[in-house]
């Protein structure tokens, strides 16, 4: 009986690579799989079944945080989506209002896809930054070593990314000079801003300036280095992996149309009540600082990946939520992509955007606890995350049954 025992603890010492090592290899080196020697390199597909969230939540919490939203979301007239999350589950995704109001389009109960605006950028981050860890680009590296004809020499890929790089506003020459009827492109934009040899706003380094052109040329960085399109890139490399179907970055050369795009909301005027759908701007061929569109559902997706490490290691993560830092050693408000501010005794990170006819907001809390909000109108948002995070406050409820971690699951 004793050697039967140990010729099955054998067997199945044996056997156990066969199982495990692949699956921890892929969780492990995920992030690394890549060929640093080769632009273009692609993730493989279909890494999404790497994690599934495992959270039981009281019934009686999911009850109320059902009452308690909804009851401010009508308050407010809300037309939108809003999803709250712990550890990687949500416990309240509801949709209300109309995805287009003149056609009577009512949401549906999932899967609805808005415009991200500025939300957005944290895509381009995270998209540069697999760039970094592949080995294909330096965070120092001078833009104009991967842009030709980048004519400001002293900007690096670090400015762009915690907005100090001091460039002025590329919307300004495209409302004052672009005449042509087709949407302009990334060279467009490159070639207008050497044309008219628009100066500097301050030294590259000395100040943090809000910048929608750092991350439209971050985007353009992102196709001369990867040899895709920036829209591609998202794709192969985050959007199709991640199983995010929902999500992808605007091209010109597709139609988004609401008739033709599955859940597409439109993007509304509001005056009381929804009004005019605002169609597409004479901007909108420019993406990486807007222009990427996705649904709750997705970005949880997205929120959970980058928890699990399945896109980046946790070391380049850190990077995009730690403070920029100017010339003279202070500290901004700002990492890669990411908003940071002080609350309580932890730095959360979040992004708001606002683009024609959406208002969105982003919100990574402590405890693994992620507020998304998008809203398809010019309506204020502003406080609303606060007001949910009030409601998680004054639970008289435990948020769960049982704690549990993320976990890999096949």
């Amino acid at each position: 009986m004793t050697a039967f025992f140990r010729d099955i603890s054998r067997f199945l010492i044996s056997i156990r690579h066969i199982f495990f090592l692949p699956v921890l290899l892929l969780i492990g080196n995920f992030h690394q799989a890549l060929d640093k020697h080769d632009a273009d390199w692609k993730h493989e597909p279909d890494f999404a079944f790497l994690y599934e969230p495992v959270v039981n939540f009281n019934p009686d919490y999911i009850e109320f945080m059902e009452r308690e939203i909804d009851h401010i979301l009508r308050r407010r007239g809300f037309n939108g989506s809003v999803m709250v999350a712990h550890q990687g589950k949500a416990v309240y995704n509801k949709s209300r209002g109309y995805s287009h109001r003149r056609a009577g389009i009512q949401f549906r109960e999932s899967d609805n896809v808005f415009q991200l605006a500025s939300v957005g950028k944290q895509f381009t981050a995270i998209a540069t930054l697999m760039l970094y860890e592949s080995g294909l680009v330096d965070l120092d590296d001078p833009v104009r070593y991967h842009i030709d004809g980048f004519p400001y020499d002293d900007i690096t890929i670090r400015h762009l990314l915690n907005h100090t790089s001091g460039l002025q506003n590329y919307m300004y020459l495209f409302d004052n000079f672009w005449r042509e009827e087709r949407l302009p492109n990334f060279d467009d934009m490159l070639e207008m801003m050497v044309q008219r040899k628009l100066p500097l706003n301050f030294t590259p380094g000395r100040r943090f300036s809000y910048s929608n052109t750092g991350y439209a040329f971050l985007a353009m960085l992102i196709e001369k280095v990867s040899g895709d399109t920036f829209a591609g890139f998202l794709s192969q490399n985050i959007f199709e992996p991640m199983g995010m179907k929902n999500s992808f970055a605007f091209e010109p050369s597709v139609n988004i149309s609401y008739e033709q795009t599955r859940g597409l909301a439109a993007g509304h005027e509001h005056n009381g009540r929804l009004s005019r759908v605002i169609p597409v701007d004479h901007v909108d061929g420019i993406t990486g600082d807007k222009g990427i569109f996705s649904s709750t559902e997705d970005l949880l997706k997205w929120d959970n990946a980058l928890e699990m490490n399945l896109l980046i290691s946790e070391e380049t993560l850190q990077m995009a939520f730690q403070r920029g830092r100017l010339r003279s050693g202070f500290a901004i408000n700002y990492g890669f992509g990411f908003r940071l501010q002080r609350q309580g005794n932890d730095d959360i990170a979040y992004h708001n955007g606002w683009w024609r006819g959406f208002r969105t907001t982003y919100v990574r809390l402590p405890e693994n606890t992620l507020i998304v909000i998008l809203n398809n109108t010019n309506a204020s948002i502003n406080g609303l995350d606060r007001q949910i995070q009030n409601i998680m406050n004054r639970s008289p409820y435990s948020r769960f049954l049982n704690m549990e971690e993320l976990i890999a699951s096949n």
